[in-house]
């Protein structure tokens, strides 16, 4: 009995782990935004992401984005889009510097 109540806990903080994770973006480095605002106060009503490989494809792919979404859009609203690069800062990238002159050690 008490074995069938340690798997039935585990089974259960599983399930919870896989709910928190993040989704994978890795090999993705661009991201484009498509934007849906009123024109007249620019309230943006609605915004969704895409991901993309590299920052050119994902800038070749806003026309046709745009062509898509306008179909999509409500009555009167305009939609823009823009492409965003997600390559991290350079300190992300190499840690091994040495940190700025007068920080100090937490």
């Amino acid at each position: 009995m008490k074995s069938i109540a340690i798997l039935l806990t585990f089974f259960a903080a599983a399930a919870f782990a896989d709910e928190q994770k993040e989704p994978r973006t890795l090999g993705n480095m661009a991201v484009m935004h498509l934007y849906y605002y009123a024109p007249k106060s620019l309230e943006v009503t609605y915004v969704d992401s895409y991901l993309f490989k590299d920052e050119a494809s994902c800038k070749n792919a806003i026309p046709k984005a745009l062509q898509i979404a306008t179909v999509y859009a409500s009555e009167g609203d305009m939609v823009s889009a823009s492409c965003v690069g997600m390559s991290p800062p350079e300190a992300f990238t190499d840690p091994q510097k040495p940190p700025p002159k007068g920080s100090t050690e937490l």
